[in-house]
C-alpha cells in the first residue's frame, strides 16, 4: 500500500506540473556562501528526484569552472567540457554527458577567463546553443562555486531563484548572509530561498533560517528571503559519495533522499519568478553582456 500510495503521488505529482506558465526552463542557482556545505551534493540529488520522480527534464550545469565536480559525484569521465566547446568548436552535444534517471551535465571549463573573456562571435555561439537547449528542457541547475567571487554572483544573479545552501556551523551562517547581503545589493528583491542542510530535523532547520532572517531583518530590511526546507544529517550520503551516486539513486528510502523529494516538490509548487521566463538563451545573454564597468556579467541595476 504504501508503495502503491507513493506512485500516485508520483503521478500526481507528474500532473499540473506542466502549466503553459512554466514552459519555458526554469532556472534555478544553488550555491553557499563557503565550502564544504554539501552543495553539489544537493544539485546531483535534486536532479535526480526531479528528474526520477517529477518527470523533468533536466540539465546541471556545473558552473563552479575552477573547481568542477559534477561528473566525479555521478562517477562520469567527460571526454570534452565547456573550454572545448568555446575554445576548440566542439559540438555541444558532444560536450553534453548523460548522467542518471536521464538527466544532463555540462561539465565545467577549466578556468574563469575562458567563459568571460569571449569575443562577440563566441557569445553568439553559446547563446544559439543554449537556445537549441532551451526547447528541450524544463529545468536547468546551475551548481555555481562557493564564496562571493564575480563568476558566483553572475551566475546567481541571472537565474529565476537562488538556492542557498547553509549548515550550522557559524562559519557557514556567516558566509551565506554575507553572499546574501551582496546579491541583495547587485539586485534587490530577488528571491533567495534558504535551503537548512545537515540538520537534525526540520525544528533545527527552522531555527537556523531563523537565526539568519532575524539578522537579515536587522541590517537588510529588503531581503526577499524565505524557507526552502530542510535536508537531515545522514550517513548514508557519505557512503553515496564514496560510491559516486545520488544517493536518492542508491537509496531512495533514506530520510536525506526523502527530504530532497519534499524540496522538489515544493519548488515546483512555487510560481516562477515573473519577468524571467525567457529562456536559456537570454539567461547567457544577460551573463555575457557587459557590466558598466567594462566587465562581462551582469550590470548592478539589471
Amino acid at each position: 500500500m504504501a508503495d502503491q500510495a507513493e506512485g500516485l503521488r508520483n503521478r500526481q505529482d507528474r500532473q499540473g506540473q506542466d502549466d503553459p506558465e512554466t514552459s519555458t526552463p526554469r532556472v534555478v542557482s544553488i550555491t553557499s556562501g563557503k565550502g564544504g556545505v554539501g552543495k553539489t551534493n544537493v544539485t546531483a540529488n535534486l536532479a535526480f528526484v526531479l528528474s526520477e520522480t517529477f518527470g523533468k527534464k533536466v540539465l546541471v550545469f556545473d558552473a563552479d569552472l575552477g573547481l568542477g565536480n559534477m561528473d566525479v559525484l555521478f562517477n562520469l569521465r567527460p571526454r570534452w567540457t565547456l573550454r572545448d566547446f568555446i575554445l576548440e568548436d566542439r559540438p555541444l552535444s558532444d560536450v553534453l554527458v548523460p548522467g542518471p534517471a536521464g538527466i544532463r551535465i555540462l561539465p565545467a571549463a577549466s578556468g574563469v577567463e575562458e567563459l568571460t573573456a569571449l569575443t562577440p562571435q563566441q557569445n553568439l555561439k553559446l547563446i544559439s546553443a543554449f537556445d537549441h537547449l532551451s526547447e528541450d528542457i524544463d529545468v536547468l541547475l546551475i551548481d555555481t562555486g562557493a564564496g562571493i567571487s564575480e563568476n558566483v554572483l553572475t551566475f546567481n544573479l541571472a537565474s529565476q531563484e537562488t538556492l542557498i545552501v547553509v549548515t550550522p556551523e557559524p562559519t557557514s551562517r556567516t558566509d551565506a548572509f554575507a553572499l546574501m547581503k551582496v546579491l541583495n545589493r547587485r539586485q534587490s528583491g530577488k528571491p533567495l530561498l534558504f535551503l537548512a542542510n545537515m540538520v537534525r530535523d526540520r525544528r533545527e532547520g527552522l531555527e537556523l533560517f531563523d537565526l539568519v532572517s532575524r539578522v537579515a531583518d536587522r541590517f537588510l530590511p529588503d531581503l526577499n528571503l524565505s524557507f526552502a526546507g530542510y535536508l537531515p544529517q545522514d550517513p548514508s550520503v557519505t557512503q553515496a559519495v564514496r560510491n559516486q551516486k545520488a544517493l536518492s539513486e542508491m537509496l531512495p528510502g533514506a530520510p536525506f533522499s526523502v527530504a530532497v523529494r519534499q524540496l522538489a516538490r515544493d519548488l515546483l509548487s512555487r510560481p516562477p519568478r515573473e519577468g524571467i521566463r525567457s529562456g536559456i538563451g537570454l539567461l547567457m545573454k544577460r551573463l555575457l553582456s557587459p557590466r558598466q564597468d567594462g566587465r562581462p556579467g551582469l550590470s548592478e541595476d539589471a
